[in-house]
């Protein structure tokens, strides 16, 4: 258990509730937040980070394999039992894909989702199974773990699809001329990036895609990037899927994920992070205000394909408009 992050999250959340407009207060499901947050003090520390698809002398078992393992759902089970413990190693998509299975377990005590919507929400991972009978591994933009795991925008995206929630997005702006999407494109100042609206709005229990800044360490401009176009020689997104837990004394963003690689992966893996926030140069912030949606998921084939979140994988960068049209931000 990690409790460091349960005691975190609580006075976060009652100081983030305080402190947001009436309005933004409306727009929040107090009770879906708080069970967010509890599903991750289920989890594990650690475990390591791995993507791979191949066990390795630290890793004899895959991030992919631990996903199976840990959707555990028998011929009569009428949801999902999630067990993050064989979830081992993992990686940021998968981590918060899991947190939130776990937590749509801990809320519906009444049968609000169903079987069917449940089993189109089990990943997909290439491993023959009651479920997946034959095989299938759900690329990006593929069935409902396809989206949950695809560049970009990808929460946002799902959730939108889904009406089950709303997203906020806010962008620093590209430093370099051949990734301005625009003549008049500017990137904005420490001081007017810090001062940004969106920061106000997040709400511990938020999932966050943050597209990273790193121009003043390394000259990169790729937090202006949203995808992977597969052009040799493009900057192409550099990217995290998490879960916001509030911010440090200091105004540091503070989140859960699977956090990693770093030099030693094997000691990485589940855990808090911090970063200020001029290391984020785009943000994604995406609240679910109605998980008995979910259930729309049986409607949702396992080959179903989102072509927006498919392209993001090896084809084109998308530009901001289309990020916002496609996670329903207006």
């Amino acid at each position: 258990m990690i409790k460091e992050i349960k005691i975190l999250t609580l006075a976060a959340f009652i100081l983030a509730m305080a402190a947001l407009p009436a309005t933004a207060r409306e727009k929040v499901n107090k009770q879906w937040q708080a069970t967010l947050l509890a599903a991750i003090d289920s989890f594990p520390q650690r475990g390591g980070y791995y993507t791979g698809g191949k066990p390795t002398a630290d890793f004899p078992t895959t991030a992919w394999q631990g996903l199976e393992a840990a959707f555990g759902m028998a011929a009569g089970d009428v949801k999902p039992h999630i067990d993050p413990r064989k979830a081992q190693p993992s990686f940021c998509s998968s981590a918060t894909y899991l947190a939130l299975m776990k937590a749509l377990t801990m809320w519906d005590t009444g049968g609000k989702i169903s079987r069917q919507a449940w089993a189109r929400m089990k990943p997909c991972v290439g491993i023959a199974g009651p479920l997946n009978p034959q095989g299938l591994s759900q690329d990006d933009g593929v069935g409902f773990w396809g989206r949950a795991n695809a560049n970009g925008p990808s929460m946002g995206v799902l959730i939108n699809e889904l009406g089950a929630g709303m997203s906020y997005t806010a962008y620093r702006g590209a430093k370099s001329e051949r990734n301005k999407e625009t003549p008049t494109e500017r990137y904005l100042t420490d001081e007017e990036w810090c001062a940004d609206p969106i920061w106000s709005h997040m709400v511990p229990g938020d999932i966050l895609k943050i597209f990273w800044n790193r121009n003043d360490e390394s000259g990169s401009d790729r937090g202006a990037i949203i995808g992977y176009n597969g052009v040799k020689g493009d900057d192409q997104e550099a990217g995290h899927s998490v879960i916001f837990m509030g911010f440090d004394k200091q105004g540091n963003v503070t989140y859960w994920s699977s956090n990693g690689p770093g030099k030693e992966p094997a000691t990485m893996g589940y855990s808090l992070g911090r970063c200020p926030k001029t290391q984020i140069q785009r943000i994604v912030v995406t609240r679910i205000l109605h998980p008995e949606r979910f259930d729309r998921v049986k409607h949702m084939p396992l080959d179903d394909v989102n072509q927006y979140l498919h392209d993001l994988n090896g084809k084109r960068h998308s530009t901001t408009a289309e990020l916002k049209r496609e996670c329903g931000i207006k």
